[in-house]
Protein backbone atom coordinates (compact mmCIF):
# COMPACT_ATOMS: atom_id res chain seq x y z
CA UNK A 1 0.00 0.00 0.00
CA UNK A 2 1.47 3.49 -1.09
CA UNK A 3 2.43 5.33 1.84
CA UNK A 4 2.32 8.70 0.32
CA UNK A 5 -1.79 8.11 -0.27
CA UNK A 6 -1.88 6.89 3.21
CA UNK A 7 -0.25 10.55 4.69
CA UNK A 8 -2.80 11.66 2.52
CA UNK A 9 -5.70 10.04 3.98
CA UNK A 10 -4.01 10.75 7.40
CA UNK A 11 -3.86 14.40 6.48
CA UNK A 12 -7.88 14.37 5.14
CA UNK A 13 -8.89 13.40 8.79
CA UNK A 14 -6.55 16.11 10.70
CA UNK A 15 -7.92 18.69 8.48
CA UNK A 16 -11.47 17.97 9.02
CA UNK A 17 -10.58 18.28 12.59
CA UNK A 18 -9.74 21.31 13.00
CA UNK A 19 -11.87 23.14 15.70
CA UNK A 20 -13.48 26.50 13.66
CA UNK A 21 -15.83 26.77 16.84
CA UNK A 22 -13.27 26.82 19.46
CA UNK A 23 -11.01 28.82 17.41
CA UNK A 24 -13.57 31.70 17.08
CA UNK A 25 -15.44 31.08 20.64
CA UNK A 26 -11.35 31.89 22.01
CA UNK A 27 -10.82 34.67 19.42
CA UNK A 28 -14.29 36.56 20.85
CA UNK A 29 -13.62 35.30 24.30
CA UNK A 30 -17.17 33.81 24.06
CA UNK A 31 -16.53 31.22 27.30
CA UNK A 32 -20.30 30.81 27.58
CA UNK A 33 -20.40 28.93 23.87
CA UNK A 34 -16.95 26.11 25.34
CA UNK A 35 -19.15 25.56 28.49
CA UNK A 36 -22.47 25.04 26.93
CA UNK A 37 -21.50 22.95 23.97
CA UNK A 38 -22.68 19.48 24.02
CA UNK A 39 -22.51 17.86 20.69
CA UNK A 40 -25.21 15.02 22.18
CA UNK A 41 -27.40 17.67 21.61
CA UNK A 42 -29.02 19.38 18.62
CA UNK A 43 -29.91 22.99 19.96
CA UNK A 44 -26.55 22.66 22.03
CA UNK A 45 -24.84 22.29 18.69
CA UNK A 46 -21.40 25.09 18.72
CA UNK A 47 -22.42 26.60 15.30
CA UNK A 48 -25.87 27.67 16.96
CA UNK A 49 -24.67 28.84 20.09
CA UNK A 50 -22.18 31.34 18.22
CA UNK A 51 -24.76 32.79 16.63
CA UNK A 52 -26.91 33.08 19.77
CA UNK A 53 -24.02 34.52 21.92
CA UNK A 54 -21.49 36.25 19.49
CA UNK A 55 -23.66 37.22 16.50
CA UNK A 56 -24.64 36.30 13.14
CA UNK A 57 -21.06 37.26 11.64
CA UNK A 58 -19.00 34.82 13.88
CA UNK A 59 -20.84 31.92 13.13
CA UNK A 60 -20.61 32.54 9.73
CA UNK A 61 -16.95 33.20 9.93
CA UNK A 62 -16.65 29.79 11.34
CA UNK A 63 -18.63 27.96 8.58
CA UNK A 64 -16.46 29.37 6.21
CA UNK A 65 -13.70 28.06 7.80
CA UNK A 66 -14.98 24.41 8.40
CA UNK A 67 -15.95 24.72 4.34
CA UNK A 68 -12.48 26.31 3.54
CA UNK A 69 -10.98 23.25 4.91
CA UNK A 70 -12.42 20.50 3.28
CA UNK A 71 -12.00 22.68 -0.25
CA UNK A 72 -8.37 23.39 0.08
CA UNK A 73 -7.48 20.22 1.56
CA UNK A 74 -9.30 18.44 -1.25
CA UNK A 75 -8.15 20.57 -3.86
CA UNK A 76 -4.55 20.00 -2.58
CA UNK A 77 -5.33 16.45 -2.67
CA UNK A 78 -6.07 16.67 -6.66
CA UNK A 79 -3.82 18.78 -7.35
CA UNK A 80 -0.92 18.24 -5.85
CA UNK A 81 -1.43 14.79 -4.34
CA UNK A 82 -2.20 13.72 -7.99
CA UNK A 83 -4.57 11.02 -6.23
CA UNK A 84 -6.99 8.69 -8.42
CA UNK A 85 -10.50 8.55 -7.73
CA UNK A 86 -10.92 6.03 -5.16
CA UNK A 87 -8.01 7.58 -2.59
CA UNK A 88 -9.86 10.97 -3.55
CA UNK A 89 -12.74 9.86 -2.09
CA UNK A 90 -11.39 8.15 0.89
CA UNK A 91 -10.10 11.84 1.97
CA UNK A 92 -12.90 13.08 1.05
CA UNK A 93 -14.95 10.82 3.75
CA UNK A 94 -12.49 11.18 6.50
CA UNK A 95 -12.33 14.88 6.25
CA UNK A 96 -15.96 14.69 7.37
CA UNK A 97 -15.40 12.28 9.30
CA UNK A 98 -12.58 14.80 11.06
CA UNK A 99 -15.02 17.36 11.38
CA UNK A 100 -17.78 15.29 13.24
CA UNK A 101 -15.38 12.62 15.69
CA UNK A 102 -12.47 14.82 15.98
CA UNK A 103 -9.55 13.85 18.60
CA UNK A 104 -9.73 16.86 20.31
CA UNK A 105 -12.28 19.49 21.48
CA UNK A 106 -14.87 17.17 20.90
CA UNK A 107 -18.14 18.76 22.86
CA UNK A 108 -17.55 21.61 19.72
CA UNK A 109 -17.35 19.42 17.17
CA UNK A 110 -19.46 20.44 14.10
CA UNK A 111 -22.13 18.30 12.05
CA UNK A 112 -20.50 17.89 9.18
CA UNK A 113 -22.45 19.84 6.71
CA UNK A 114 -19.94 22.48 6.40
CA UNK A 115 -16.71 20.63 6.00
CA UNK A 116 -19.00 18.11 3.53
CA UNK A 117 -19.87 21.41 1.83
CA UNK A 118 -15.97 22.26 1.28
CA UNK A 119 -15.32 18.41 0.22
CA UNK A 120 -18.48 18.18 -1.96
CA UNK A 121 -17.26 21.56 -3.68
CA UNK A 122 -13.82 21.03 -4.61
CA UNK A 123 -14.60 17.27 -5.88
CA UNK A 124 -18.23 17.39 -7.06
CA UNK A 125 -18.75 20.64 -8.04
CA UNK A 126 -22.45 20.48 -9.75
CA UNK A 127 -24.15 18.31 -7.04
CA UNK A 128 -23.21 20.48 -4.53
CA UNK A 129 -24.51 23.35 -6.42
CA UNK A 130 -27.54 21.04 -6.28
CA UNK A 131 -27.54 20.78 -2.76
CA UNK A 132 -26.78 24.36 -2.15
CA UNK A 133 -30.11 25.46 -4.18
CA UNK A 134 -31.89 22.75 -1.93
CA UNK A 135 -30.67 23.96 1.34
CA UNK A 136 -31.49 27.84 0.02
CA UNK A 137 -34.99 27.11 -0.16
CA UNK A 138 -35.25 25.33 3.30
CA UNK A 139 -33.54 28.58 4.81
CA UNK A 140 -36.07 30.55 2.41
CA UNK A 141 -39.03 28.54 3.81
CA UNK A 142 -37.49 28.11 6.96
CA UNK A 143 -37.02 24.38 6.98
CA UNK A 144 -33.11 24.38 7.39
CA UNK A 145 -33.19 21.14 9.09
CA UNK A 146 -34.70 18.44 6.17
CA UNK A 147 -33.09 20.54 3.31
CA UNK A 148 -29.69 20.04 4.56
CA UNK A 149 -31.00 15.66 4.54
CA UNK A 150 -32.46 16.14 0.66
CA UNK A 151 -29.69 18.44 -0.23
CA UNK A 152 -26.74 16.18 0.64
CA UNK A 153 -28.88 13.23 -0.21
CA UNK A 154 -29.51 14.26 -3.46
CA UNK A 155 -25.61 14.55 -4.17
CA UNK A 156 -24.95 10.94 -5.02
CA UNK A 157 -27.98 11.01 -7.19
CA UNK A 158 -26.77 13.51 -9.03
CA UNK A 159 -23.05 12.38 -9.22
CA UNK A 160 -24.38 9.32 -10.73
CA UNK A 161 -26.78 10.87 -13.26
CA UNK A 162 -23.49 12.70 -14.31
CA UNK A 163 -21.43 9.72 -14.99
CA UNK A 164 -18.91 10.80 -12.64
CA UNK A 165 -16.87 8.23 -10.80
CA UNK A 166 -17.91 5.11 -8.93
CA UNK A 167 -15.65 5.33 -6.53
CA UNK A 168 -16.93 9.70 -6.17
CA UNK A 169 -20.64 8.55 -5.99
CA UNK A 170 -19.83 6.49 -3.19
CA UNK A 171 -18.18 9.01 -1.73
CA UNK A 172 -20.92 11.48 -1.41
CA UNK A 173 -22.77 8.44 0.05
CA UNK A 174 -20.20 7.84 2.60
CA UNK A 175 -20.28 11.58 3.71
CA UNK A 176 -24.29 11.80 3.54
CA UNK A 177 -23.86 7.95 5.92
CA UNK A 178 -21.18 9.96 8.45
CA UNK A 179 -23.40 12.88 8.48
CA UNK A 180 -26.51 10.74 9.80
CA UNK A 181 -24.55 9.01 12.21
CA UNK A 182 -22.85 11.95 13.98
CA UNK A 183 -26.76 13.41 14.22
CA UNK A 184 -27.45 10.10 15.94
CA UNK A 185 -25.29 10.77 18.31
CA UNK A 186 -26.62 11.36 22.00
CA UNK A 187 -30.27 10.97 20.88
CA UNK A 188 -30.77 8.25 23.33
CA UNK A 189 -31.25 10.41 26.07
CA UNK A 190 -34.28 11.94 24.21
CA UNK A 191 -35.34 8.39 23.32
CA UNK A 192 -36.05 7.82 27.01
CA UNK A 193 -38.76 11.27 27.25
CA UNK A 194 -39.76 11.22 23.52
CA UNK A 195 -40.03 7.45 22.33
CA UNK A 196 -37.49 6.07 19.50
CA UNK A 197 -39.27 6.35 16.54
CA UNK A 198 -39.73 9.87 17.07
CA UNK A 199 -36.25 10.91 18.35
CA UNK A 200 -34.58 9.28 15.63
CA UNK A 201 -36.82 11.00 12.97
CA UNK A 202 -36.26 14.09 14.49
CA UNK A 203 -32.68 13.56 14.36
CA UNK A 204 -32.14 12.03 11.10
CA UNK A 205 -34.78 14.00 8.90
CA UNK A 206 -34.84 17.40 11.03
CA UNK A 207 -31.65 17.54 12.65
CA UNK A 208 -33.49 18.55 15.87
CA UNK A 209 -34.69 17.21 19.09
CA UNK A 210 -37.79 19.97 18.79
CA UNK A 211 -40.97 19.77 16.34
CA UNK A 212 -39.94 20.92 13.30
CA UNK A 213 -42.86 22.69 12.72
CA UNK A 214 -43.85 24.06 15.90
CA UNK A 215 -41.90 27.49 16.69
CA UNK A 216 -40.39 27.25 20.01
CA UNK A 217 -41.63 30.61 21.93
CA UNK A 218 -40.20 32.04 25.58
CA UNK A 219 -41.38 30.04 28.19
CA UNK A 220 -42.23 26.41 26.38
CA UNK A 221 -39.83 23.69 27.10
CA UNK A 222 -39.50 20.46 24.53
CA UNK A 223 -42.10 18.79 26.80
CA UNK A 224 -44.62 21.63 25.99
CA UNK A 225 -44.21 20.93 22.16
CA UNK A 226 -43.83 17.26 22.55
Amino acid sequence: MDGGRIAWAAGAYLAGSLPSTYLVARITRATAVIAASNRRASEADAHTLIHQHVGGAWAAVAAVMDVAKGFLFMLAADKLGHLPPTWIAVCGVLVVVGHSFPPYARAMAGRGLAGAAGVLLAVLPIPMVVTGVIILAGILLRNTGPATTMGFAAAPIVAAIQGQPHALVLMAWGILAVILLRRLEGVSAVAQRHGWPRAVVRRLIFDSDRPAVVPLVEGDTEADLA
